[in-house]
């Protein structure tokens, strides 16, 4: 009988050890299911497209793309998080700058945080480079364009009940005359969250 119980002790040990352990599974991007009704990647692509489509085709940026020679220099400024949650927006910077850049409908100026090593660069040339090759200095691009934004989220909630809408704007600036271009927003993201009745 001492045995049967040993036995029984350990069965239920290790069920439970196996049931606590972490699982990981590999799931393809876009995918993967949502846990916690928080911003995630495909968030990110949804409003992306979504705003960077309705730009580009919108009349007023049609007119100002028309009224220039060549294609828009466009740099993405900061897309700031005003939102309850804690949300990564460089991922959404960075996103814009990716989409912009293999538009075909713009072109693209490098963000300011990527200019201190292209300047270090510089400088380096100037110093130690054959000077026939060496990169000349202040003949940078400067933008047509800055496109900067904000997250927010609107948030309802009732006893185990949450409905968390996402709001994010975005305005195109001339950056020469401070006239906006154009103005967009994406609310189309809302997701209803239903707390377990039972936690462990």
């Amino acid at each position: 009988m001492k045995n049967k119980l040993f036995y029984i002790v350990i069965a239920v040990l290790v069920l439970v050890m196996t049931s606590c352990a972490t699982s990981v599974n590999r799931v393809a991007t876009g995918t993967a299911r949502e846990l916690s009704g928080f911003w995630n990647e495909r968030d990110v692509d949804i409003v992306c497209t979504s705003l960077l489509d309705d730009m580009f085709y919108s009349a007023r940026y049609k007119e100002y793309a028309q009224s220039i020679e060549g294609r828009p220099l466009i740099r993405v400024g900061s897309f700031r998080n005003e939102s309850d949650e804690h949300i990564d927006t460089s991922i959404v910077t960075s996103s814009m700058q990716n989409a912009i850049f293999n538009s075909g409908l713009a072109d693209f100026v490098a963000d300011r945080s990527f200019l201190d090593d292209l300047h270090a660069e510089q400088d380096y040339g100037l110093d130690y480079a054959n000077p026939d090759e060496s990169a000349s200095i202040g003949n940078e691009s400067a933008p047509d364009l800055l496109l900067q934004g904000t997250v927010r989220t609107i948030v309802q909630k009732s006893g185990r009940h949450e409905v968390r809408t996402f709001y994010v704007n975005a305005q195109l600036t001339d950056v020469e005359t401070g006239r906006l271009v154009w103005s967009g927003e994406n609310s189309e993201i809302s997701k209803e969250v239903t707390e377990a009745s039972v936690r462990w």
